[in-house]
């Protein structure tokens, strides 16, 4: 398999059959537009998709639930064996777990989870005084991930913040470190919330492609089930 599924067959189809291996893939989009869960959708479906696939989590935001993960799964404590999480407690320690990560994964087909990517960063690039060595540093962990991803034929999937756009006509919204993030992915998809309760909305914005609604819900991501 060249793709790794969502779990939902609206944003598969959109992802041309999923997010691809040996890519960088980009998920932004405001709180509570489902970032988390669809990366934790994606790690349950490769782990449970073989016995002898592994993932690997970075959870920068310490928003990664294992018992909602585990419920998710069916309830199969097993599939925490063969995943490994980390939860860096300063931007320094983010970068010195995504440079030792090629020394880690012995296979290929891996997938890898940076939630976010931009969640420590903001700390230190909201001081102007370090916002150059901070950028600097951002470039170096895409650069090993973009590396990484090719070199292991990894699924390599990044979660990034937002901030509003200040000189915009109306109200929008972009990566943080939008510039970086847009030059190292691969793939970029925004999720959007939507009038209705529950439903989201993907956007693929890199390669520019379609879009499509999907459900949140205590099993993860899920088709919407009707036209919107």
């Amino acid at each position: 398999m060249s793709h790794l599924t969502s779990g939902c067959t609206a944003l598969d189809d959109i992802l041309s059959g999923g997010f691809r291996y040996g890519d960088v893939s980009l998920i932004y989009g405001e709180a509570s537009t489902g970032k988390t869960t669809l990366t934790t959708s994606v790690v349950i479906n490769h782990l449970l998709g073989d016995q002898w696939n592994k993932a690997y989590y970075i959870d920068s935001d310490r928003k990664l639930s294992t018992r909602r993960l585990v419920m998710m799964a069916g309830g199969d404590e097993s599939i925490l064996e063969r995943l490994l999480i980390w939860t860096p407690k300063s931007f320094e320690a983010q970068s010195l777990i995504i440079e030792s990560l090629s020394s880690v994964l012995s296979e290929e087909k891996a997938v890898v989870i940076v939630d976010s990517i931009t969640g420590p960063y903001r700390f230190k690039a909201g001081d102007s005084r370090l916002t150059f060595k901070a950028n600097k540093e951002l470039n170096r962990e895409l650069g090993y991930l973009s590396e990484l991803a090719k070199t292991k034929n990894a699924a390599v999937i990044i979660v990034g913040q937002v901030h509003s756009v200040m000189d915009s006509d109306f109200q929008a919204v972009e990566p943080v470190a939008n510039r970086l993030l847009r030059y190292w992915s691969d793939v970029i998809l925004k999720l959007e919330t939507t009038t209705v309760i529950g439903i989201r909305q993907a956007l693929l914005e890199k390669p520019e492609g379609g879009a499509c609604r999907f459900k949140l819900s205590d099993m993860g991501v899920t088709e919407v089930g009707r036209t919107w």
